[in-house]
């Protein structure tokens, strides 16, 4: 294989992987922690509302005075909007997406804004109040997404804690994953999952015990 096929697939690679971690910001920027200083933690949900699993998670929340952030996906919002509006009675809201796809990432950029604005504005008139943060779906994202979502009006929110409790994983390992966090950080979860539901207690106390309060992404992020 000669030296510019390489130098092509080398390319490639790093494209590919760029485009699978939004924490390398290849292709613009995305909010991974905050630095204020403050004993802080944001945790994050994707993929709600759930009936199976946010009743729980919201009665966890409530039960130690905590405040989280939730990616939520409008045809999952519209389908439960009682739920929808149970988290928003407490917690941010952030969108997800339309819908659980990647195409963003491959869409023109006028595509992708007017999906971006419609799902922005479907998902504000159930919660009523401003969304702005967005967190792409699988993480996948592409110069085409970020030029999206900026014209969108929204910011990319990532994560620096990334537990991967989207697969099969044991309650204690989603515990131990969190027990990184530290202060600044925000945890990417996902609701839908039995073990992340049993975990967030303990997830919680554990937060707790070192002195570190659970807050939404906002507040995280907002200046001293």
């Amino acid at each position: 294989m000669g030296a510019c096929a390489l130098c092509f697939l080398a390319l490639l690679g790093v494209v590919a992987w760029g485009s699978a971690d939004p924490a390398l910001q290849l292709f613009g920027p995305a909010v991974l922690r905050a630095s204020t200083g403050r004993k802080e933690v944001a945790l994050t949900f994707d993929d709600g509302p759930d009936p199976t699993s946010t009743p729980a998670l919201l009665a966890a929340l409530a039960a130690a005075d905590a405040r989280a952030t939730f990616f939520l996906l409008v045809d999952r919002a519209e389908a439960h909007p009682e739920l929808t509006r149970a988290i928003a009675e407490a917690h941010e809201v952030g969108l997800h997406g339309m819908s659980h796809h990647p195409w963003l990432t491959i869409r023109g950029v006028r595509a992708g804004t007017e999906e971006l604005a419609e799902a922005r504005r479907r998902l504000e008139a159930l919660v009523g109040r401003s969304v702005t943060g967005f967190r792409p779906p699988f993480g996948a994202v592409s110069p085409r997404l970020l030029a999206s979502v900026a014209a969108a009006g929204m910011d990319l929110i990532w994560c620096s804690v990334r537990t991967r409790d989207g697969g099969a994983m044991p309650r204690d390992e989603v515990i131990s994953r969190c027990a990184r966090a530290g202060a600044g950080d925000i945890v990417l979860l996902h609701e839908g999952r039995a073990p992340t539901t049993e975990a967030l207690p303990h997830i919680l106390s554990d937060l707790q015990s070192r002195g570190l309060r659970a807050v939404t992404v906002e507040a995280l992020c907002a200046s001293p």
